[in-house]
């Protein structure tokens, strides 16, 4: 099925189309009773990969008809989060920055050191939860190729099939030796096996905060926004940024460093 709706549907190349399956099976059920009225209470992000989903399910299935009359009848739309949204989440006292700190630490201090290893690596990367697994597996793998040693720079633009993705990118992660000790000793047991260790222990999946963590952690040491948005892929559509914004990169990876260290003492790293 998921070669078959892969090759149906061209939005599988924007998202992970495990996650695309798994929401298909989950919801595919509104192709067949016509009532969409649980979408409309979704957040807008839920609803977009939702809606993706069910777009590959109804070509795959050659009901694509019967979905759109379902979204005409529904008014559903393909939405971005709204400003109130982000509010929330800003000012949200559950995931805010101390509580994911908590999270993380509670979590290290609970698992086997291999598997804290990829939770403490995840958040000195400030990498994607899936994207720090398979960096993990470079490391360990082919980091001659990998890692350009005279700079400690870990080189993600060099696996295009794994890190340069239509949506989501990542190109360079400002690394020390503890980093890649940290690498080195980690579990290679990849994203969805670490989420079932973490579930199974009643810890909660919450790897994401990792990302966040890192980001947060960064602005606040007084790291350029311009500058955190290029570690973690991103590439500000800015004119500033595309045209102006040249920093010494020499001095930014000097910074970084720094505030890496107190970050890893901040979470009491296990080296």
């Amino acid at each position: 099925m998921m070669m078959a709706l892969s090759n149906t549907c061209k939005l599988s190349k924007k998202r992970n189309l495990k996650q695309i399956i798994l929401k298909a099976s989950k919801h595919g059920h509104i192709l067949q009773t016509g009532d969409a009225s649980e979408i409309l209470t979704f957040s807008n992000t839920k609803r977009r990969h939702v809606m993706e989903a069910l777009v590959c399910l109804s070509k795959y299935q050659g009901t694509y008809n019967t979905w759109k009359d379902i979204k005409e009848k529904y008014q559903l739309k393909w939405t971005s989060p709204d400003s109130l949204e982000v509010f929330q989440s800003l000012f949200n006292n559950e995931k805010n920055y101390s509580a994911m700190l908590s999270w993380l630490k509670n979590a290290i201090v609970q698992i086997p050191k291999p598997y804290a290893n990829i939770l403490i690596y995840n958040t000195l990367t400030g990498l994607r939860p899936a994207e720090a697994c398979q960096s993990i597996t470079l490391i360990q793998n082919d980091m001659q190729n990998y890692l350009k040693r005279d700079k400690m720079i870990l080189e993600h633009y060099r696996y295009p099939a794994t890190y340069i993705r239509n949506s989501k990118k990542a190109f360079i992660s400002i690394v020390d030796d503890t980093i890649i000790k940290i690498g080195q000793e980690a579990a290679n047991c990849g994203y969805n096996a670490l989420r079932n260790y973490l579930v199974r222990r009643k810890l909660g999946m919450n790897m994401s905060y990792c990302r966040k963590i890192f980001a947060t952690f960064m602005r606040t040491k007084g790291v350029e926004q311009e500058t955190i948005d290029l570690l973690q892929g991103r590439i500000p559509k800015s004119v500033f940024a595309r045209h102006y914004f040249r920093p010494d990169f020499e001095n930014v990876q000097d910074k970084i460093r720094m505030s890496l260290n107190i970050l890893q003492n901040e979470i009491a790293v296990r080296v």
